[in-house]
């Protein structure tokens, strides 16, 4: 239930691309999101998530880490209620979204801004449907 299995996570050259080339973004400082909703697909999980540190934030490695590692920590335990949103309706979401912070962030700060962007991409999602 609480897991991230690799299936949901955002990989390859083509998807990204066009995810970048193709889908829609917004600003939710920390964050840059790039999303894009369309039509589910066979075999494909309903919500798919990518995230990058850049260089730039932070010159060393394991503090670029550990922040991915806070982010897929708060994606992993919300991301439930807008995975079965999206699978209800036959939609499929992949996101993605760069760390453009200048501050280490702290657990609790980056869960919550986890949940307002799942919950602009779900009025996004609701939106997009009408």
């Amino acid at each position: 239930m609480y897991s991230l299995p690799k299936s949901e996570i955002l990989r390859g050259k083509t998807s990204l691309d066009k995810l970048f080339s193709d889908g829609q973004r917004m600003n939710e400082y920390p964050f840059r999101v790039f999303y894009q909703i369309k039509p589910s697909a066979e075999g494909i999980p309903a919500l798919r998530f990518g995230i990058v540190v850049p260089k730039r934030v932070s010159k060393l490695a394991h503090e670029r880490n550990r922040i991915k590692r806070i982010v897929r920590e708060a994606y992993r335990l919300n991301r439930n209620d807008y995975s079965s949103a999206l699978a209800g309706s036959g939609k499929q979401a992949d996101f993605f979204l760069v760390y453009t912070g200048k501050i280490k962030p702290v657990g609790a700060k980056i869960h919550d801004k986890i949940i307002i962007i799942l919950q602009r991409l779900t009025q996004d999602h609701d939106s997009a449907a009408e």
